[in-house]
């Protein structure tokens, strides 16, 4: 395994290795123009990504085609700093940890639809399965940065996933069927017109398969649409979004080694849950508006969204049912002023205001319970043009917070908190020669509790916020690119459950961590043919100082964050029409969940995971592929957690990931 790491690391530096070799040294500054414009919408208005001082990567239509993988999270796991964790054996649910936040990386990384939030009031990830991947214009990264624009929640950064309202020229409608192994049938549809004033489209999924592992079974349907008028100026675009799941949950395997027992090695696909599973009914509907006004831009933003969720567990001790019912509705509205000299001032505010109505039954008794959440804050940024070569970012946000639980029944506690938190930033970008430019940025970022988290406690939870540090150096030219980035976050009070907390567990403020990177990311064209593509990250999650359970764990790491992560990828094109792509991914060792005190023996294993996709275009109307993942069937696992005698040798859970998928599909494009 360490000498297949190496060959990934060393693939990595070769995909790097043309940027620095054909960058020459020259004495004279070259602007900030000179580099290649990337249009980014994540910063709340469009940016050019050359002038902002932070890390951003898109992931275009054409990567997206390529990919051999079925889902958004399966697609950003190949991103530098990213790392999906999967207990639900349906990469749907999985959770997007951006920069080393483990499980609570859904709540520190803020994941967007169109500029809408997708984060739930509750602990589960960000459901993403329902939209085509053929839906999907671009995905948008901005790392460590997102506070002052979006308020809470935005510590290891942005995740913008921009549809379509419009195909290329002659285009109307695309229909796919994919076959796979493990039961997989899936069908997309995506449609729409436009004749450059009003732009209808929709898309629509059903996917049924059984996946991997036994009682994993997933169910799936969903679609959405919209309309977008444009005029003289600006856009107004209604748009609708609805999706169901069903999917068995097969839980965990075991493993003692006090007894011998090794389900994960013995029966990898077996279940000791077999009638666990969840059943998710969700949907959103909005409205956005941008008008160009004055000198500047006016951009609005209103959401109305809903989910109800039913959850069933059986063990030893009982069934444990609990339904979720969610309503959250939001809305911003920004203004950005152009000055004179490409200086620039944006002024905004938002609001959301959500309500989830929870009961739990169990053996142990009935909770039932209501929570209700309001935010609003204002904020500023203001980009100024300091010489051609230099743009300097300011921002501040001011927060209002309330946070209310009551207890209809049951006996846990309830809460009525309010908090007032700034946030704020300070960069620079500074354009050199040769396409190369480098940045810096320091900010204060926060998070505030959510609705599952207010309800589990046993003293009121504090505002969990962040110092950052970011320095990072890019270089484009041409068909290739290099980044690396050096970023440092210093938190106070993180959120986070902890299992020995009173017997029973509850979500307590950490005594203060850190989360520190280093991430080097390339690409070349080495010509019209073949392109190459790596990335290298090196993350450290620990404790600064104090105690957790009683242990002082001052310099421990933190469980589920590996310290290194790496993928390697070509995609070739030998003949017209023929694609081939390969991708190879490694994930270092991690500490189990729970094992904040460094104590225990086991970890979550290293992995190497390779895919494989060829696509042959026959027409402009018809396409067929072949995709492979996992090739060399590996067994791995993302999540892991220990149970029982909590000493170096106790017994512990693993949660296997996917063996190999073959899927076949074809397009029709009209």
């Amino acid at each position: 395994m360490k000498r297949l790491a190496r060959r990934c690391c060393i693939g990595i530096l070769s995909c790097a290795l043309p940027a620095w070799c054909h960058a020459q040294p020259a004495a004279a500054q070259a602007p900030v123009s000179q580099l290649e414009a990337i249009t980014v919408t994540a910063t709340r208005t469009q940016a050019d990504a050359r002038t902002l001082p932070l890390s951003i990567s898109v992931i275009d239509a054409d990567r997206i085609a390529q990919s051999g993988v079925r889902t958004v999270q399966d697609l950003l796991s190949a991103e530098a700093g990213i790392h999906v964790l999967n207990s639900s054996g349906s990469s749907d649910n999985a959770i997007i940890d951006l920069r080393g936040f483990g499980m609570t990386g859904s709540n520190n990384t803020l994941v967007l639809v169109d500029g809408v939030r997708q984060q739930d009031n509750d602990l589960s990830g960000p459901s993403l399965g329902t939209i085509p991947l053929a839906a999907i214009e671009r995905i948008e990264i901005v790392r460590g940065a997102g506070a002052v624009q979006y308020g809470a929640g935005a510590t290891g950064g942005v995740i913008n996933i921009i549809t379509r309202d419009s195909f290329g020229a002659g285009e109307r409608a695309r229909a796919s069927l994919a076959i796979g192994n493990f039961g997989t049938r899936q069908y997309d549809l995506s449609v729409a017109a436009d004749n450059g004033t009003v732009a209808v489209d929709a898309y629509g999924q059903r996917l049924r398969a059984d996946n991997y592992r036994d009682n994993n079974a997933e169910r799936r349907e969903g679609g959405g649409g919209g309309i977008t008028v444009r005029h003289d100026g600006g856009s107004l675009r209604v748009y609708g979004r609805t999706s169901t799941l069903r999917q068995g949950l097969p839980g965990p395997r075991t493993v003692d080694p006090a007894s011998g027992l090794d389900q994960y090695d013995d029966d990898p696909r077996g279940t000791n849950t077999p009638h666990d599973h969840i059943r998710v009914r969700a949907s959103t509907v909005g409205l956005q508006f941008q008008q160009r006004l004055g000198p500047g831009s006016l951009y609005l933003d209103l959401a109305q969204r809903d989910k109800d969720q039913h959850g069933f567990h059986g063990d030893a001790f009982g069934d444990i049912e609990r339904d979720q019912d969610l309503a959250e509705t939001s809305g911003s509205a920004r203004y950005q002023w152009d000055i004179a000299g490409g200086h620039s001032l944006t002024i905004g505010g938002d609001w959301l205001r959500g309500d989830l109505d929870g009961s739990q039954f169990s053996p142990f008794g009935t909770d039932r319970w209501n929570t209700r959440q309001r935010r609003h804050g204002v904020f500023a940024e203001a980009r100024v043009q300091a010489s051609p070569s230099t743009l300097v970012t300011l921002g501040a946000r001011r927060q209002y917070a309330s946070d209310r639980t009551v207890v209809v029944e049951g006996f846990m506690a309830e809460s009525n908190l309010t908090h007032r938190l700034t946030a704020w930033q300070a960069g620079v970008r500074q354009g050199l020669a040769q396409g190369w430019s480098a940045y810096a940025h320091i900010g204060r970022s926060l998070r505030l509790p959510t609705a599952d988290e207010l309800y589990y406690v046993n003293e009121p939870l504090l505002p969990q916020t962040s110092l950052d540090k970011e320095v990072g150096l890019d270089w484009s030219r041409g068909g290739s690119r290099a980044r690396l980035s050096w970023f440092r976050y210093d938190l106070k009070n993180e959120l986070h459950y902890n299992a020995l907390a009173d017997g029973f567990g509850a979500n307590v403020n950490l005594a203060p961590t850190r989360r520190e990177g280093l991430e080097l990311s390339a690409s070349h064209a080495v010509d019209d043919t073949l392109t190459l593509r790596g990335n290298l990250t090196w993350l450290r999650a620990t404790f600064r100082s104090g105690r957790y359970g009683g242990v002082d764990v001052s310099g421990n790491r933190m469980p589920l964050v590996p310290e290194w992560m790496a993928n390697a990828g070509a995609t070739w094109r030998p003949l017209q029409g023929l694609a081939l792509d390969l991708a190879v991914q490694y994930v270092g060792r991690a500490r189990l969940d729970n094992d904040q005190a460094n104590q225990f023996d086991a970890r979550l294993p290293a992995y190497v995971v390779v895919n494989s996709k060829a696509s042959y275009r026959f027409n402009r109307h018809i396409e067929a592929s072949l995709a492979v993942n996992n090739l060399f069937d590996r067994r791995y696992a993302t999540y892991g957690i220990r149970s029982g005698n909590l000493g170096p040798d106790g017994r512990y859970n693993l949660y296997p990931g996917s063996g190999r998928s073959v899927i076949a599909s074809l397009a029709v494009r009209y």
